[in-house]
């Protein structure tokens, strides 16, 4: 590399006992070493302003730095000049002033090389291959080469520790040199060379392996599809949270100037989400979290991808309470919210700073395409950063562009999960969004006055002698009521409903409560010796007689029932109250429900339990209020445009549209009857 210079009349030493050749000029004022002591400087050049003076600055390459490299350094510094010129004012290499290590790492950046910042006073740049790292460190000492030099250049893993070769440069080497250099480093041309001399990261980074046949294509640490799947899993990790990345007022921000697509096909101006009143703008933004949320299990089908091709990351999410808007006030629709949530999706995607954050979580990934290779899993860790983060670079790229398709989440042939439904029956729908208000609207409209108290309120009849207390919990609203004798002060029967008993039935209690104590009251002193229940045997419930108990279960499946305690033996063991209604998976941690009822309950309120139990309605329902265990017994459609009243039977939804309970979507098959039968009946509390 040295013969660059010796055609100039350069002079050549050689010192045997170290094995090291110098090679100076014909001034002494530049010096070249070859094998030096320390192996990151092997090849060691020093620059001095008077001759055999200090060193004005130095540059230091290791011993497997490429010889076009070295060699085109040491073509730059011979400058043709008269021999009466050769002075240290004269030569280029030797002015003052000339260094500019930014021009430097801008050059690479303009080369393609990625800019990685400042952090702790050192600018760092990096090769698009993720092979070689260029440094600059302002203020270093302009004669430290071999601690921390002004400019460095390492090529090779990071992972693997010291460096395949470096380059070193002090603070003043002028800019003539290190433009010599980074011509030879960024240059396409490619370079011949013996491969079994070559590192074998560096040949695996090419595509190859040595063998002793010679080299030959290594196979690939990962394929197209596993790139597409893993774009598909950092998609839908990241829907998965849209409730933890977006707040309701971000999502209300994003979609207050969008109109609800419902509202253009008519006539006059086009209503947007911000026109709506505050409290359906909060319940139309959680739903678009929802669906956003729900929409990260079948991300992976944008990509292309088959249901089976990836892992589903969705969990279901317990959040706060529900805005109690009644559904015939609505003024959206589903079709509405999907189109929010389309622009909802979009939204995270593209305000998603830095997409390579989601990966990190790759490292402990599987590749799956090299799932069997020597019968043994290969994780995308197990690949050094220039293996890894080219793959890293792809994702992120398709994870950006999928942000243009985002709204086809909820597009026509997706499972578009609804969510707003109708259900049927009532009593498996869950309890309903407005539980907190609507079972009391019947008692305040037959003027029942209303005390408000802690977490709760309080509704006394006119006569006095009937209270009904709602008491909110963060699970829902438990509401009793108990009649008192004023003359006596004895409680004679009292009706309490847990937080998760459907709000139909509840509020069907309350109205029979309300009407007889205004057109009947006598009716509700005294208790119901017989009947009140045939609503029960109209509707095909069975009756079956148990120990010091009469069951009364529901058909198709089982999961509710009426049981009443007759036995003396059965009181005298502590059974209590007399009567149980419930309904639902009643199994620790299920989502079902309980009435308890004392034997002296009149009888229109156990007819209208009864009624409400065997309704074939379907009822308005937030999907994600039907509890998951309920669903595969229920016929789930979604809730008509504007949220018109349901109508028909249980038969007639049946027809219609099924909503899966595991799939969660519109257009999923009908669960089977094997399927039906995979819960048990609720747990009756009967001793």
């Amino acid at each position: 590399m040295a013969r660059a210079v010796l055609a100039y009349d350069w002079r050549q030493d050689y010192n045997s006992e170290l094995g090291q050749t110098f090679v100076s000029s014909p001034d002494h004022r530049f010096r070249i070493g070859m094998g030096q002591l320390d192996p990151g400087a092997w090849w060691r050049i020093t620059a001095a302003r008077e001759p055999l003076g200090p060193p004005q600055w130095m540059a230091g390459f290791s011993k497997d730095t490429p010889e076009e490299f070295v060699t085109a350094v040491t073509e730059s510094l011979h400058v043709p000049l008269p021999q009466t010129d050769w002075t240290g004012e004269a030569h280029p290499a030797l002015k003052e002033g000339t260094f500019d290590g930014d021009a430097v790492l801008d050059a690479l950046v303009a080369a393609g090389w990625r800019n990685l910042g400042e952090p702790h006073g050192v600018r760092r740049v990096e090769s698009p291959d993720y092979l070689a790292r260029a440094e600059l460190r302002r203020g270093a000492n302009h004669l430290d080469l071999m601690g921390n030099c002004a400019l460095a250049v390492y090529v090779g893993s990071e992972e693997a520790g010291d460096p395949y070769w470096q380059a070193l440069f002090t603070a003043d080497t002028p800019a003539m040199v290190t433009d010599a250099f980074v011509g030879a480093l960024v240059d396409p041309a490619p370079l011949r060379r013996d491969g079994e001399w070559m590192d074998e990261h560096l040949l695996a980074h090419l595509g190859y392996t040595l063998t002793e046949d010679g080299l030959v294509p290594a196979a690939p640490a990962y394929t197209d599809e596993d790139l597409t799947r893993a774009t598909a899993q950092s998609l839908s990790t990241l829907l998965a949270a849209a409730d933890g990345h977006l707040t309701m007022g971000e999502v209300l921000d994003e979609l207050e100037d969008q109109p609800l697509p419902s509202t253009e096909a008519g006539p006059g101006p086009h209503t947007t989400w911000g026109q709506l009143p505050p409290e359906q703008q909060q319940l139309a933004a959680m739903l678009t979290l929802d669906l956003v949320t729900d929409s990260a299990r079948y991300s992976h089908r944008l990509l292309g991808l088959d249901d089976d091709a990836t892992g589903l990351v969705w969990e279901d999410l317990t959040r706060g309470r529900v805005p109690a808007v009644p559904f015939e006030d609505l003024r959206f629709t589903n079709e509405d919210l999907y189109a929010a949530a389309g622009t909802i999706a979009a939204h995270m995607i593209a305000t998603t700073d830095d997409p390579s954050g989601i990966l990190e979580g790759f490292h402990g990934e599987p590749i799956a395409s090299r799932a069997n290779e020597d019968t043994t899993q290969r994780f995308w860790d197990e690949h050094p950063d220039y293996v890894t983060q080219p793959a890293y670079d792809e994702i992120c790229r398709r994870f950006t562009a999928v942000h243009d398709v985002a709204a086809d989440l909820f597009a026509p042939g997706m499972p578009r999960p609804p969510a707003l439904v109708a259900a049927a029956p009532a009593y498996l729908a869950g309890p309903g969004h407005t539980t907190a208000s609507t079972p009391a609207v019947p008692l305040l409209a037959a003027g029942w006055n209303v005390v408000e108290i802690r977490s709760g309120a309080v509704y006394l009849s006119p006569c006095g002698r009937i209270r009904t207390t709602a008491l909110h919990t963060a699970g829902g609203t438990n509401w009793s009521t108990a009649y008192t004798d004023r003359s006596t002060g004895d409680q004679l029967w009292h009706f309490t409903a847990d937080e998760r008993t459907p709000a139909e039935i509840t509020t069907a209690v309350h109205a029979a409560l309300a009407a007889t104590q205004a057109t009947a009251p006598a009716d509700l002193r005294y208790p119901a010796l017989s009947g009140g229940l045939e609503p029960l045997a109209e509707g095909g419930w069975f009756m079956d007689t148990v120990p010091g108990h009469i069951v009364w279960t529901a058909p198709e499946g089982e999961m509710a029932s009426v049981s009443r305690t007759v036995s003396a033996s059965a009181l005298a063991e502590g059974a209590n109250p007399h009567w149980v209604v419930c309904g639902g998976d009643l199994r620790p941690g299920g989502q079902g429900w309980y009435i308890e009822m004392a034997d002296r309950v009149p009888r229109p309120l156990l007819t209208a339990v009864a009624t409400a139990l065997t309704s074939t309605e379907p009822v308005a329902r937030l999907a994600r209020q039907i509890p998951q265990e309920h669903r595969m017994y229920m016929d789930i459609v979604q809730l008509d445009r504007r949220a018109a009243a349901p109508t028909g039977n249980r038969a007639a939804a049946a027809r219609r549209r099924p909503l899966d309970g595991k799939a969660a979507t519109a257009d999923g098959p009908m669960p089977t009857e094997a399927s039906r039968t995979q819960l048990p009946a609720p747990r009756r509390r009967t001793p």
